[in-house]
C-alpha cells in the first residue's frame, strides 16, 4: 500500500488515541507523521508505567523508526499550554503542516494560526480513502469515545457529525 503525500505532526495525545482503538499501525502506512523529541520524552515517561496508558505507549514506541521526528525551536509562545504543545505548535507553524491533537486547549488557541485536527480526523481520512467502512469509523469513534473518557465533548459530537454526513 503506497504511503499518501500527507504529512500530519501529531502530539502524544494524539498518538495515545490513535493506538488505542489500534489504527496507528495503518495511519503510518498510508500517511508520513512527524513528532518531536519532547513527544517522544513524554511515550517514554508513559511506558515507564504498567497501566493502560504504558502499554498503549510502548506499543507507540514499537512504531518510532516509522515516525520523522524534530526538533522546533519556541519562537512563539502559548502560555496556556505545556512546552511540548509549544514546540508541536511552532513546528506546524514553520513547516506549514497540520497539527493533531486532543488538546482542546491548544485547538482553541492556535486554531486560527495553524490548521489542527483532533485525532479522529484519521477515521474521516480512512474512510473517504477506502480503508474503513462508515459502520467500522463510527464504532471505532465510540470505542475512542469510551477510552478517552470523552462522553459527549466536542471532539466526539464534530466527528460523529462528520462521519455520519459522508
Amino acid at each position: 500500500m503506497a504511503k499518501s503525500s500527507e504529512n500530519y505532526i501529531l502530539d502524544t495525545s494524539a498518538l495515545i488515541s490513535l493506538e488505542s482503538i489500534n489504527i496507528l499501525e495503518r495511519v503510518l502506512s498510508l500517511f508520513s507523521i512527524i513528532t518531536t523529541n519532547s513527544a517522544i520524552k513524554e511515550l517514554e515517561e508513559f511506558a515507564k508505567h504498567d497501566d493502560k496508558y504504558g502499554r498503549i505507549a510502548k506499543n507507540i514506541l514499537k512504531h518510532k523508526s516509522e515516525f520523522t521526528i524534530e526538533s522546533c525551536e519556541i519562537k512563539e509562545s502559548i502560555k496556556y499550554v505545556e512546552s511540548t504543545d509549544n514546540e508541536l505548535y511552532n513546528l506546524s507553524l514553520k513547516k506549514q503542516l497540520p497539527l493533531v491533537t486532543d488538546e482542546t486547549k491548544l485547538v482553541h488557541h492556535t486554531r486560527h494560526k495553524i490548521e489542527v485536527y483532533f485525532s479522529p480526523v484519521f477515521l474521516i481520512l480512512l474512510l473517504k480513502s477506502g480503508h474503513l467502512s462508515k459502520e467500522k469509523a463510527l464504532e471505532l469513534l465510540e470505542e475512542l469515545r469510551n477510552i478517552r473518557n470523552w462522553r459527549n465533548n466536542i471532539i466526539y459530537l464534530i466527528t460523529k457529525n462528520q462521519l455520519e454526513k459522508l
